[in-house]
């Protein structure tokens, strides 16, 4: 198991060298489950993608075709719980709390009680490669006042043609000023419409009853590149986004080399 909190060497390195904060918070009981899931449009920390290679984080090692990698992290809250642990999947998807399999690389509809592992992020669920190229990063963000745990899948293939490839990220934020202290954010730099057509993008909770499928298998709306969704439980209304003064030397000391990177 990969540890984040006391050993996370990843963060460690960040750390001292661009003032990084890692943020250990206490564990809150809260609702036993969500009410309900939503996904929508919406405009995350970074005002995009922020590529986590940027930081000079390292790609996990160890990562090949349909694996799932688990790390302790700080606290966070999704679907009324609070969560230390995830479950990075090869395949385009967060498993909250973490889990001894992967899931299956052909993907489903969410919610799906039958399917296991639950507790499920899919920001691109669908059959990756990542034995041919690519990379997926984990870390550590803030911006002064917020901090995030952010997941990063970098140029990660398609299983059956390699040449395509897509880049996205999942941000969590530990101590979000969202009700009821949630914020989960997919972030899209350059994808396309899954192996063979087939993705998912969407959520659940642990009991794989409530969640919702923003997009299936060519049904829903792709987001696309350069987008962002929110990820919102318990039915509460999706907030305006804010403007965001970015401060430190965290993610403003990298804004204008986000500009850049994208160029």
């Amino acid at each position: 198991m990969k540890i984040i909190v006391g050993q996370f060497k990843l963060l460690t390195k960040i750390c001292m060298a661009l003032s990084l904060v890692l943020l250990c918070l206490p564990m809150i009981a809260l609702n036993a489950s969500a009410g309900s899931i939503t996904i929508s449009p919406t405009v995350g920390p970074a005002g995009g993608y922020l590529a986590l290679s940027l930081f000079g984080i390292s790609p996990i090692a160890g990562v090949g075709d349909d694996t799932i990698t688990n790390f302790i992290v700080p606290s966070f809250n999704y679907a009324g719980e609070s969560w230390n642990r995830i479950g990075v999947g090869s395949d385009g998807y967060l498993i909250v709390a973490g889990a001894a399999s992967a899931l299956p690389s052909t993907n489903t509809m969410l919610p799906n009680a039958g399917l296991s592992p639950k507790n499920i992020l899919a920001p691109f669920w669908t059959n990756l490669d990542l034995s041919t190229d690519g990379a997926i990063r984990i870390g550590a963000l803030t911006n002064g006042t917020d901090s995030w745990i952010v997941t990063d899948w970098a140029g990660v293939p398609n299983k059956t043609d390699t040449s395509i490839k897509n880049t996205f990220e999942v941000w969590i934020g530990l101590n979000s000023d969202i009700n009821p202290g949630e914020d989960i954010i997919f972030s899209y730099d350059s994808i396309g419409s899954g192996d063979n057509n087939l993705l998912t993008i969407g959520a659940e909770d642990k009991t794989g009853a409530v969640g919702a499928t923003y997009y299936y298998n060519g049904t829903g709306i792709n987001p696309g590149s350069e987008s962002e969704l929110r990820v919102a439980t318990d039915g509460l209304p999706v907030p305006e986004p804010a403007t965001m003064l970015l401060l430190g030397s965290g993610l403003l000391g990298l804004w204008g080399a986000r500009k850049k990177f994208k160029k």
